[in-house]
């Protein structure tokens, strides 16, 4: 009896077991155990390589498609959707509504809404290599952007379409700006200046007193400039760019009492051997501005002849190599984005 009443046990337990595994999958539903959590906008892993502002608006772009836009200065982000994945170099506005945004691959891409939405852009490409490094939007949807190979590309409807301004070449520009006369100024790999008085009809190459890579330049008028580059370079020119002389690093300087950045025997002193990025002149600081590797910043005053150097903090060897100018200060935008702020004050911007 035992034996048979086993037997009948073991052949039902299998349906039992089955039973119960049916109820639990069809009414029994599992409750949630602590808290979603949300990725930040900004994170540790990201890299940002261009940045803009429209008051207290901000945009920067960066690595993988990210582009992130703050509306408070920096307090709140939010990430935008991107039809792309590629590294996004740089960005230039109009105003909150209107930007364009360049990178590899010869990509551009122009928002008329905020960013809600993006667009691609025509863009003519060539055989050996596209990469487009800086955008410059200017008054009447008029654009500038510059990149590897020598690319020089303009668009007159607000980034939508583009065109060469001159023919390809074999070297990379990295930085092109407007003077307040319209004068275009590219500069890039070599020392390499190149200069168009008539709107980019006619390029000319101007012989600059270094070979290192110029990375950026930033006009304070229509004659006074300033370019800076790999290896602490710094150059200024008073004729709108047609000549240039090293100054900061390479300076002769008279006998004066030691202040940062001088020498004070007469003698040359290295204001920083570290790579510069970028280099701006903010009108409202009255000052010049620079950012490169290992958390490096540059000040200058009007002349551009005396340069200080520093680190934004004791502990961030972050690069940057983007400036945006803000009312009391500039955001930065690199490996982290932060404020430095008029009073040398550094805060790095959490993305939440």
């Amino acid at each position: 009896m035992l034996n048979q009443l086993m037997r009948i046990g073991i052949g039902v337990t299998p349906w039992l077991v089955i039973a119960c595994l049916l109820y639990v999958g069809l009414f029994v539903k599992p409750k949630p155990v602590g808290s979603t959590v949300i990725p930040t906008a900004i994170e540790g892993r990201d890299r940002f390589y261009g940045m803009e502002s429209v008051g207290s608006m901000l945009w920067a772009v960066g690595a993988d498609g990210k582009i992130v836009r703050s509306e408070d200065l920096g307090r709140h982000w939010v990430v935008q959707d991107v039809p792309t994945s590629v590294h996004l170099q740089d960005i230039a506005v109009w105003d909150k509504q209107t930007a364009v945004v360049v990178g590899n691959g010869g990509i551009a891409l122009f928002t008329k809404d905020g960013g809600l939405t993006w667009q691609e852009s025509t863009v003519p490409t060539n055989d050996v290599v596209n990469k487009l490094l800086d955008v410059k939007a200017y008054a009447q949807g008029e654009a500038w952007a510059v990149g590897a190979f020598g690319t020089i590309l303009v668009s007159h409807d607000f980034g939508a379409n583009w065109e060469y301004a001159r023919e390809p070449e074999d070297f990379i520009l990295n930085e092109i700006t407007k003077r307040n006369d319209g004068g275009l100024v590219a500069v890039g790999e070599f020392g390499s200046i190149l200069i168009s008085d008539n709107r980019g009809v006619d390029w000319q190459s101007i012989t600059a007193p270094v070979e290192s890579s110029l990375m950026a330049v930033d006009f304070k008028s229509d004659s006074e400039g300033v370019a800076a580059g790999l290896e602490g370079v710094l150059l200024k020119t008073t004729d709108g760019g047609f000549t240039w002389t090293r100054v900061g690093n390479a300076l002769e300087f008279p006998k004066v009492e030691a202040s940062p950045g001088l020498a004070n025997d007469g003698g040359w002193k290295d204001v920083t051997t570290e790579h510069i990025f970028s280099v701006i002149w903010h009108e409202e600081m009255q000052r010049w501005l620079g950012v490169g590797t290992k958390g490096l910043w540059l000040e200058a005053e009007p002349t551009a002849l005396a340069w200080q150097s520093g680190r934004l903090a004791p502990k961030d060897l972050a690069w940057h190599t983007s400036i945006a100018k803000v009312k009391d200060g500039v955001v930065l935008a690199g490996k982290n984005l932060g404020k430095w702020s008029v009073d040398h004050q550094w805060s790095v911007f959490q993305g939440r």
